[in-house]
């Protein structure tokens, strides 16, 4: 994750992730879901550069692809105290003076953020970068913290974060924090169309309802370990797709024109990212998957395509 990194300065390349499995268990007390998922962090990257401050303020900003990306996509991502950047940075602040640890924490922060991951598409681009933030602040404040104690923060922020934390293949259980890696022995090609609109993921889980026999990640997990293309795709599955689908026609007709499309071009198994509204396939070659990319492409103009790969994770 992090590319360059120096005493006031610090640049972290913050990827993606893509949900093979996504399992509904409960609904908690908490108004949160219980859950059950497979992630792996895939190769698009939000490019993000921390440098120490002389005052105390946190100041964000972003700069997008001109090309394929949306105003309204844009307009959508705070620089203020929403952005879950600002909340990791001002909550590891917090919490190291509570410990009486963060004598360097004066120190505001500049952050710069060049946006590649589409929002509200069910890839994590948020919580990346506040995974990011942790890992930065934990540097130019000179914290020391390891990723567990990272980890406690990350959970009161938001359900992805401690993932990223972590990267690779992880089966992730709770709200998502609740992390235990999945041995991968290579990179798997994929292929992800992103459509010209977003999907909250609030409205998403406002609309679930918990199975009554959930589904059992067991025999996905067998699958992605063996890299056996006869069932990988087969054992793929995504709750919140069904509830995602009907909410209105224009998300109803875009999936069903992605579905055929990745079925046409012969891939192992293709769905819904997380909450959407990234859709995703994978491929048995990384040639099929450029192919595919670049096909899709052509069909879809407005949706932006991307050829990646699955990560392997951070070094311990």
């Amino acid at each position: 994750m992090i590319l360059r990194s120096s005493h006031n300065e610090i640049e972290i390349a913050a990827p993606a992730k893509v949900n093979w499995f996504l399992e509904l268990l409960n609904r908690r007390a908490d108004g949160f879901h219980e859950l059950e998922t497979v992630m792996s962090t895939v190769s698009i990257f939000d490019r993000m550069r921390f440098t120490r401050r002389t005052d105390t303020d946190f100041v964000l900003s972003i700069r997008k692809p001109g090309r394929g990306s949306l105003p309204k996509e844009k307009d959508a991502i705070p620089c203020d105290e929403r952005n879950l950047i600002i909340r990791s940075l001002r909550l590891l602040r917090e919490t190291a003076r509570k410990q009486q640890t963060g004598n360097h924490c004066r120190a505001g922060i500049t952050i710069e953020l060049d946006k590649q991951i589409p929002s509200a598409a069910g890839l994590g681009g948020a919580s990346s970068n506040a995974a990011a933030a942790l890992l930065a602040g934990n540097q130019l404040w000179q914290l020391n913290w390891d990723r567990e104690k990272l980890s406690q923060i990350a959970s009161q922020l938001g359900s992805d974060i401690t993932f990223f934390l972590y990267g690779g293949t992880a089966i992730c259980r709770g709200r998502g924090e609740k992390i235990e890696p999945v041995r991968s022995s290579c990179s798997i090609p994929i292929v992800i169309a992103k459509p010209d609109f977003g999907i909250p993921t609030a409205s998403i889980f406002k609309r679930a309802t918990i199975p009554t026999h959930p589904v059992n990640s067991n025999h996905f997990i067998t699958s992605l370990q063996r890299l056996d293309p006869h069932t990988l795709g087969a054992n793929m599955f995504n709750r919140l797709q069904e509830f995602a689908e009907p909410i209105n026609p224009s998300i109803t007709q875009t999936f069903l024109s992605l579905k055929k499309e990745f079925s046409r071009l012969n891939c192992l198994g293709h769905q819904m990212s997380g909450s959407g509204s990234s859709y995703f396939g994978v491929f048995s070659t990384t040639r099929a998957a450029r192919h595919a990319t670049q096909y899709l492409a052509a069909r879809f103009p407005d949706t932006r395509v991307f050829f990646t790969q699955s990560l392997t994770p951070i070094a311990s």
